[in-house]
């Protein structure tokens, strides 16, 4: 200890020449006895702080270009890849040392000083173990029992005393408990003759344990000097001081007492053997002393522990092996890698088995353990027409191809008998196919065929050497759609299979076409199928004899011409009876729905009565071809705020009606024909104008006949500088539109006044709500205003 202290001493004073006088102070205090507890401690920190400064002024140094050799081996560190291998396929490489510092995490043992869950903390609870040391501090308790009874507990004097009244001072310091509770039977004697005798009994035990002080030094987390309970050990001070770090051994860790090596502690014998007895109990003044590693050897590949692993000198291959758990399954436990640098270059070595604990490993050293090939020394396939395909090894029962098929327990039904393929390894890996007669094989008309490792049986089936054969069925059936195709499958199967005919269908009109198939045809045919047309009775038979199909037939069963499913149309609104009334013949007209419907009332506003009607498929794919066609043609001529991008399409639209003339003239133009979801809508009287767009004041006006629609603009606060008047328009309630500033303007309708730049576009939403149109409508007008004054 006085050695140590007196090194530290020096180096600072050394290292640090700007305090040397300090320093030298600290030494002849030391040399005089006068050295305290505090000026050590604080010597202790110096100590850090100065190893701290040397390795930042060698740091500066190396970057200034004072050493370059080792900036160049620093460079050389930084550029490491994570794979050593791949280090030495690109010519690059690393000391143990910055490999360790890079991958701290990888190191095994490294961390379990640093881990939380193990703390190695003594058991305070459990009893005193008989060689436990007493000291200055520890508690002891005697009872006495038997003829003479007594209890009372002693604290263990710094002269390592106890005082025992009626007896005197008892000298316990450095005995054990056992050797403790022989002394103070034999000083109790004096006052307990039952002791001699046995009629007294008494016992010594440990109360309340001291503290002691350990220093820990060198590569640890925190060095420095630690007050631990007397029933520490070494991992757990190792434990306090933060964990080894990553220059740190875990194969000689030195422990000193009274000034001499006590104990060498090899870490590894603790976790990979279960040598509890490396956990040594700490005592008061004990030094622990981490130098950095030896010999640190990374092992990749097929083990099961593939890491890094601190070695110690004249450890070998084996070693290694047996640290990282062994081989896995995979590994090819015959050889190993092993890269090794040597003068500033690469080496490599392959080690075989037998020399596994002859080559020893050095620092920096990379044992590469590879896996197995993907080749297998006896085994073949068999794959196809065989009741068992698979892989099967070459033994005594399966040696030849034949041999091989009645291990797969036998030829399906459906083999292909002419010829099977044999594919096999040439001597440079490459295939080969052998074609095999496979009827004269079995028939043994055919030698049989030694197999080879890797061959593998490919037997087809007829099934599988012709395409999959399907037939379709369209129309009026349940389940329209392709079925496979069976051999002698006739109409009546297939429709059996589609679920039956629907309601709908026609018996009388069936009809079937068939591929034209001449695989000896040299010229193009002008016929492109064959057609066929069958009549089917009530219970789905043909007529006569039943039709049988091939493959790839199509059958194609039509709707019944008189069959129509019930169609209505609904009057909402100003009308005697409101609701939804069927068409009963074609061509039904809205006069007669409005007829049906007892009339309109008398407060019913006839001239704005409107009908809504859904969008057929057709209608939609026109409407989207419509928008699109606008779009195209608008392009970036943004002129005015009625951009018909914010318009959206919807499946209903409103169709413009004249109802009064309609039925002042039923069956004319006017009274449209009716379809099927039509919605009639006769409203109440609106004495209304809602004036939009580019005016002061949007808002609603009273209807005033004969007011024109530069009125209607004028109540509306009148039209704004950015107003485009010759592109107004109206729209009516009946969902007619009219434009320009001439347009009549009629109850309850809206006025639009389109702006030149964009300021509040039209709400189209707020528009179509009001009306119940669509954006179809909306689209036309538009694209009329958009192209009418280009």
């Amino acid at each position: 200890m006085k050695k140590l202290i007196t090194s530290l001493l020096l180096l600072v004073a050394f290292v640090v020449p700007s305090v040397a006088q300090s320093q030298q102070d600290l030494i002849n205090a030391y040399r005089n006895g006068t050295l305290t507890q505090s000026q050590i401690d604080d010597l202790k920190k110096q100590h850090e702080a100065s190893a701290s400064n040397v390795r930042r002024t060698r740091e500066v140094n190396v970057a200034a270009g004072a050493n370059r050799a080792a900036v160049e081996v620093e460079t050389e560190l930084t550029e490491m890849p994570a794979d050593p291998q791949q280090g030495l396929v690109e010519g690059r490489t690393a000391s143990a040392a910055v490999t360790r510092r890079n991958t701290s995490t990888r190191i095994f043992g490294q961390d379990i000083f640093s881990r939380g869950q193990m703390s190695f903390e003594p058991n305070l609870n459990i009893a005193t173990p008989d060689n436990y040391v007493l000291g200055p501090g520890d508690e002891v308790i005697v009872d006495v029992w038997g003829d003479a009874q007594t209890s009372a507990a002693y604290t263990i004097s710094p002269e390592g005393k106890i005082f025992v009244p009626n007896v005197g001072p008892i000298t316990l310091s450095g005995l054990t408990i056992s050797e403790a509770t022989r002394r103070v039977r034999g000083s109790l004697g004096a006052i307990y003759e039952g002791l001699y005798d046995g009629s007294v009994q008494m016992k010594l035990s440990l109360g309340s344990i001291r503290s002691i002080q350990v220093n820990v030094m060198g590569e640890v987390g925190h060095q420095g000097t630690y007050t631990l309970p007397s029933l520490a050990t070494l991992f757990h001070a190792l434990h306090v001081s933060g964990g080894i770090n990553n220059l740190g051994t875990l194969r000689s860790i030195k422990l000193y007492r009274s000034g001499k090596l006590y104990s060498e502690v090899d870490v590894y014998d603790f976790i990979l053997n279960g040598k509890s007895d490396s956990d040594i109990a700490l005592r008061d003044g004990d030094l622990i002393s981490v130098l950095a590693y030896g010999k640190l050897v990374e092992i990749s590949g097929e083990v099961k522990r593939p890491m890094f692993y601190e070695m110690r000198t004249g450890e070998t291959v084996a070693d290694i092996v047996k640290f990282a758990g062994g081989f896995t399954n995979e590994a090819n436990s015959r050889v190993v890698s092993v890269t090794r640098r040597q003068g500033g270059q690469y080496q490599s070595f392959t080690v075989e088995q037998k020399d596994f604990d002859k080559f020893v490993v050095e620092d920096g050293d990379v044992v590469s353990v590879a896996g197995s090939i993907d080749r297998y020394e006896n085994r073949v396939e068999i794959k196809g027409a065989v009741y068992r395909e698979g892989f099967y090894a070459i033994d005594e029962q399966t040696r030849t191809l034949k041999q091989l098929i009645e291990r797969a327990d036998g030829l399906r039904e459906d083999a292909f008998m002419s010829r099977a393929v044999l594919y096999r390894e040439k001597p440079d890996w490459t295939m080969e196919a052998l074609s095999i007669d496979l009827e004269g094989l079995m028939a043994g008309r055919v030698k049989d065929i030694a197999l080879r490792a890797n061959d593998m049986l490919l037997i087809a089936s007829v099934s599988d050497m012709q395409e999959d054969y399907t037939v379709t069925v369209f129309g009026s059936v349940s389940r329209p759609d392709t079925y496979p195709y069976a051999e002698n499958m006739t109409v009546e199967d297939l429709l059996v299979a589609a679920g039956g005919l629907l309601e709908s269908a026609s018996t009388a009109n069936v009809t079937v076409t068939r591929r034209m198939k001449d695989s000896k045809s040299m010229a193009i045919s002008e016929q492109l199928f064959e057609t066929f047309t069958i009549n089917l009775n009530d219970d789905l038979k043909v007529d006569g004899e039943g039709f049988v199909l091939q493959p790839f037939d199509q059958v194609f069963v039509r709707r019944s011409p008189v069959y129509i499913t019930q169609s209505s149309v609904r009057i909402d609104g100003e009308v005697a009876f409101a609701g939804n009334y069927p068409l009963s013949h074609r061509n039904m007209r809205i006069s007669e729905v409005v007829a049906a419907a007892g009339g309109a009332n008398p407060g019913a506003f006839i001239e704005g009565a409107y009908l809504l009607r859904r969008m057929t498929g057709e209608e939609q794919m026109q409407a989207r071809a419509l928008r699109e066609m606008i779009e195209s043609q608008a392009g970036g001529n943004n002129r005015d705020s009625l951009g018909i991008a914010s318009v959206s399409l919807s499946n209903v639209y409103t169709v413009g009606i004249d109802l009064e003339n309609a039925l002042a003239n039923p069956g004319s133009d006017a009274d449209i024909v009716l379809r099927d979801g039509d919605v009639i809508s006769i409203p109440e009287y609106n004495g209304t104008v809602k004036v939009m767009g580019a005016v002061m004041y949007p808002n609603s006006v009273t209807f005033q006949p004969g007011k024109s629609l530069k009125y209607y603009a004028k109540a509306a606060g009148g039209f704004d500088n950015n107003a485009r008047k010759n592109r107004a328009f109206v729209i009516y309630m009946n969902g007619m539109v009219a434009s320009g500033m001439s347009a009549e303007i009629r109850p309850g309708c809206i006025v639009i006044i389109p702006s030149k730049a964009y300021r509040e576009p039209v709400k189209w939403n707020e528009v179509i709500s009001m009306l119940s149109s669509t954006a179809s409508v909306s689209a036309v007008v538009l694209s009329a205003i958009n192209l009418a004054t280009k």
